[in-house]
Order: C-alpha cells, then sequence, then structure tokens
C-alpha cells in the first residue's frame, strides 16, 4: 500500500490501493499545557486558583470507571473505506452498551484481546487497558517512548451523558441513576441540586428505568421533542444517541507523524512494543516521488486510559477535566528518533529506564537541556558525535559527509567508546574529552 499524504486530521486522500505522500513529519507533538482552572472569589473580588486533585484519588475513581465501563459495554468492529471503493483501509470500533437486544453481546472487560499494562508514575499506580488486535508485523522495528510514529487514530470519551450504572440511561434521566434498587432522590426545587431544600424521591410510573420528568411517555410529556427516539426528552438528553460519532474529540484519517516524546503518556505507552507493517518504507532522495508503502499487517489496537496518563485536570477542546479516553490507534510505521542528531537513539538517552527522557535524571551535564536534545551530553566542550572513536567499521558509509566514506573515524555508536575505563562512556564522562576530530 503506498499512500499520498494530502491533510493531517480528517481528510479524504486518493487511493488505488496506493497512497503517496509529498512531505512527511518525522515530529508532531500534542501541545500540554498547564492549566487550572479559576473561579470569581466573592470575598475580595479576585481569582482563586483551584488546585488539581490529588492524582491518587482520581485514580481510585477513574480505574472504578474504566472497570464499570468495560463490564457494561462491548464493542464491533467498523470498516473504514474512505474512498468508498470497496477497498478497506482499517478498521475502527463502535461501542454500545450491553442492555436489552445486546443483552447476549461480551463484555469488552472478558475480551481474550484485553491486556492490562501497570504504569507507575509519583507513586500512583495506574491502569491501562489495550485490546490487541494486531501487534504489527513481527521482525519489523518495535515502537519505543521515543521514536516516530506513522498513525491513524480515533479519540473518544467514555460517555457523552454521564450514566453510572452503564444502563443506557443519563444520570439526569434514570430513575435510579447509580443502580442500587433504590428510587433516587428528587431535585424538588428544579435548581439542579439535590440538598436539604429538596424532598421525595424520583417516580417511574411505567417501570422503564427513566424517571417521569424525562419520560416522554409520561402524562403531560407527550408533545416533548425526543429527537433520537431513546423515550427520553430532548431537556434531559441533548445527546443524539443514533450517532456513533457523539463521542469523537479527535481523529486521523490520513496516517500521519506523531513523535512518541510528545504525546500523551497512555497513547506512548500503549504502543510500546508493537511493530509497523512489512516492506515499510519512506523516500529517501530529495526527488524522490514522495511515496510511502506498506504492506496491510500493521498493529491496531484500541486503549482505554485514566485521566492521570491523559489530560489529567487539563481541559480540551472536546474533553473534559478528569475525562478517562479511548483511543483507536493504527500503527503503520517506526522511525527510530535521534532527536539531536549525535549518535545515539534517543530512546538510549532515558537514563534512569522510566521511558521518559525529558526529565532531570536524564540531563547529565545539568544544563537544563535534557540528553536526547543536547548534542554535547557530558558538556565537556566536545559534541557527543565526536567522542565516537571506534574503528568505522563500514566503509560503504560516508559518516562524515566528506564524500569519502573511507576516511572516517568512528562506528557510528558513541557507546562503545571509553578511554579511561572507568565503566562511563565517553560521552557521558566529562573525563573523556577526546574526539574524533583530535587525529584528523
Amino acid at each position: 500500500m503506498k499512500q499520498k499524504y494530502k491533510k493531517i486530521v480528517s481528510c479524504a486522500f486518493k487511493k488505488s490501493n496506493q497512497m503517496n505522500i509529498r512531505k512527511y513529519i518525522l515530529a508532531i507533538t500534542i501541545i500540554m499545557a498547564t492549566l487550572y482552572a479559576c473561579k470569581k472569589d466573592d470575598d475580595n473580588g479576585g481569582l482563586t486558583v483551584v488546585p488539581p486533585r490529588d492524582a491518587a484519588e482520581q485514580q481510585v475513581t477513574d480505574e472504578e470507571t474504566l472497570q464499570d465501563y468495560l463490564k457494561t459495554h462491548f464493542y464491533t468492529e467498523v470498516d473504514v473505506d474512505l474512498n468508498n471503493d470497496g477497498i478497506v483501509e482499517y478498521q475502527t470500533r463502535n461501542f454500545d452498551t450491553i442492555a436489552g437486544v445486546n443483552s447476549g453481546e461480551t463484555p469488552i472487560l472478558d475480551s481474550d484481546l484485553l491486556e492490562v499494562k501497570t504504569i507507575t508514575r509519583d507513586e500512583v499506580e495506574y491502569k491501562l487497558y489495550v485490546l490487541n488486535f494486531r501487534k504489527g508485523k513481527e521482525g519489523e522495528l518495535k515502537a519505543t517512548f521515543a521514536d516516530s510514529t506513522y498513525v491513524t487514530y480515533r479519540g473518544e470519551l467514555l460517555y457523552d451523558n454521564k450514566d453510572k450504572d452503564g444502563d443506557g440511561i443519563s444520570d439526569e434521566a434514570d430513575v435510579d441513576a447509580d443502580g442500587d434498587g433504590v428510587l433516587d432522590d428528587k431535585d424538588s426545587d428544579g435548581d439542579g441540586d439535590i440538598d436539604n431544600n429538596d424532598s421525595g424521591t424520583r417516580t417511574d410510573a411505567d417501570g422503564d428505568g427513566i424517571a417521569d420528568d424525562s419520560d416522554v411517555d409520561f402524562a403531560g410529556n407527550e408533545d416533548e421533542p425526543d429527537s433520537d427516539g431513546d423515550g427520553i426528552i430532548d431537556e434531559k438528553d441533548t445527546v443524539d444517541n443514533t450517532d456513533p460519532n457523539r463521542r469523537v474529540f479527535d481523529s486521523a484519517i490520513n496516517p500521519a507523524w506523531f513523535d512518541q516524546v510528545g504525546v500523551i503518556e497512555g497513547w506512548r505507552e500503549a504502543l510500546i512494543g508493537l511493530s509497523g507493517a512489512s516492506n515499510f518504507t519512506m523516500p529517501i532522495e530529495p526527488n524522490d516521488d514522495g511515496t510511502i508503502s506498506y504492506n496491510n499487517d500493521f498493529a491496531d489496537v484500541t486503549v482505554f486510559m485514566p485521566s492521570g496518563l491523559g489530560y489529567f485536570s487539563r481541559s480540551q477542546n472536546g474533553i473534559p477535566a478528569y475525562s478517562p479516553l479511548i483511543f483507536n490507534i493504527q500503527l503503520y510505521g517506526v522511525n527510530q528518533a535521534d532527536h539531536d542528531n549525535d549518535g545515539i537513539p534517543s530512546y538510549l538517552e532515558d537514563l534512569d529506564g522510566d521511558r521518559l527522557v525529558f526529565d532531570e535524571d536524564d540531563d547529565t551535564d545539568g544544563d537544563n537541556i535534557p540528553n536526547y536534545t543536547d548534542q554535547d551530553d557530558d558538556g565537556d566542550r566536545t559534541l557527543t558525535r565526536d567522542e565516537d572513536l571506534e574503528p568505522d567499521t563500514d566503509l560503504n558509509i560516508d559518516r562524515d559527509g566528506d564524500g569519502d566514506a573511507t576516511n572516517d573515524i568512528g562506528n557510528g555508536d558513541p557507546t562503545d567508546d571509553d578511554t579511561d575505563g572507568d565503566g562511563i562512556p565517553n560521552y557521558l564522562d566529562p573525563d573523556d574529552k577526546a574526539s574524533r576530530n583530535d587525529t584528523n
């Protein structure tokens, strides 16, 4: 399959089993700005910063939400045929509640394809749920936490309306929102809150689970609109339940390059260890026709993540704060990244082994530039790539770009040079300042 790149997100593209790309992007970062919710302080007229919730407590809530969702929902696979020509580019998934005509469906939590990954950050243990439909072609390059990945994706929220008991009736319209068998208290004063000013419980005259004040069948509501025909009046149900894309907040139907360093952690962790498709090739020469090609054996996963591995307290366009998320992701190719072009693959610049390359433990010389973007990792004024002193093992590669592949110094791997034999490679040891240029 070949692809021509036109637009990163949500656009159709030409295809006859071939897709062409005129230019490709080696890094696209999902920028995560730190935002805080603010509210008016009535006492002093100023703004009060609302601190983020406790991460451990929020994870308990998110884990309960994810577990409930995975127990009460199932998925159906949907072919994506972008040009309506009968050729399926990939598949995505639609999710629905196990209820009514769907009562016999298998919960996602019971799927044989489901894998649970545990990620610990700041002493909080998060669980990532991944449906592995395909892990890519065995033998192809596997994605790390610091590579560039060529993907399509669809991101969506778990719920459009909050549905605590997963019965398909939004909490606002549900006579028993928590599913405990006890009728919920009524908002008798109509202020939107259940408080000491309210009295009584909600009623359900016809026993369909929809509270009378929300039920289109209840006397007095017959003329109220119910646009999606789910039995709940629009005032209590603003979502069109017939729209399978109603929860989608972002998607890319054309493959695009994403830098694993810059994406949210749940996405990054879900792709680690997956392979791209076989015969994945990118244009190399400037006058190349711009094609990227691959076979139809790419990786395909759906990941369910807690907010702590997503955007947490930072609301995004279409994503409320503290939202667990779902991503369908297809991985076509992996490009091993070397962000600073210093000869060290970026994943090897994670010195503390936490699968993050931008923390202070990965900044050898303490200059506030993490090693993966620092061309002189140890600050000894010898560029990292110039601390590659081992004999050149491939006389067909012109490593220094002078047009002569036979006169290069170094084997392309600065990690195997340790002049003083102290077990620290030269590029991380400020005591070893030798440069391959010294011998020229």
